[in-house]
């Protein structure tokens, strides 16, 4: 199993817009939080109870520069606007400037660590061949190739951003009552300590299964070589 500065080095050569898209992915994931926000704040207002701190200073932003007064319309045209902006207009520029990259990115990479597989082994002397089984090289290739492409989307497009809306969900909760959000946390790091314990028996059985499958396929090799 490849570890996490395998993963690293195989995606050296995309860095930049590695980085661009799993901010862009984490970014929107705490975006997306402020729709249900924003449907509580209308409440408030319709309830005629006040607006958060952050929300309310929005407001009266706007009403400075509408030159307007406060009023529970200006209230909910600003709540209304955002959620709109968050949800209808986000709708179509998320895929391209996060998800696109999640696939893009270990596609070239693959495409790329391919042909330096292949040109290392033809330039390999052929006695290297009589020494070492060539079915269990092409199983190794193959498989760290398609390991590397396949760990990629999920760690950048699944992950990370996952953990950035986590991370917006604890802030707000926070922000509001910070008990509750210490309790948040610690539920939190308890539920993913469980998860990763069990992930690790997970990748330990395949590992097995694996070398089991190695050896398998590189006996059957030789009986065909």
């Amino acid at each position: 199993m490849a570890n996490f500065r395998d993963i690293l080095n195989y995606f050296r050569p995309y860095w930049g817009i590695s980085i661009l898209s799993i901010a862009a992915a984490s970014a929107f994931e705490i975006i997306d939080l402020m729709a249900p926000y924003a449907i509580g704040q209308i409440l408030n207002v319709l309830s005629n109870q006040p607006l958060d701190e952050p929300w309310k200073s929005w407001v009266e932003t706007v009403a400075t520069l509408t030159q307007t007064s406060v009023n529970p319309f200006l209230s909910l045209t600003v709540l209304l606007t955002i959620i709109f902006i968050v949800t209808v207009v986000r709708a179509p520029i998320q895929p391209w400037i996060s998800s696109w990259f999640h696939w893009e990115i270990p596609l070239r990479a693959r495409r790329d660590q391919l042909e330096k597989a292949i040109e290392k082994i033809l330039t390999l002397p052929l006695d290297f061949y009589d020494e070492h089984n060539p079915g269990r090289i092409a199983t190794r290739v193959a498989k760290g190739i398609a390991n590397h492409t396949w760990t990629y989307p999920e760690i950048a497009g699944q992950l990370i951003p996952k953990l950035a809306r986590v991370l917006g969900i604890f802030v707000i909760i926070w922000l509001i009552e910070w008990r509750i959000g210490l309790g948040f946390l610690i539920s939190f790091v308890l539920i993913l300590g469980f998860g990763l314990r069990d992930l690790k028996k997970l990748i330990d059985q395949e590992e097995i299964l694996d070398r089991y499958q190695e050896n398998t396929e590189s006996r059957t090799s030789e009986i065909v070589t």
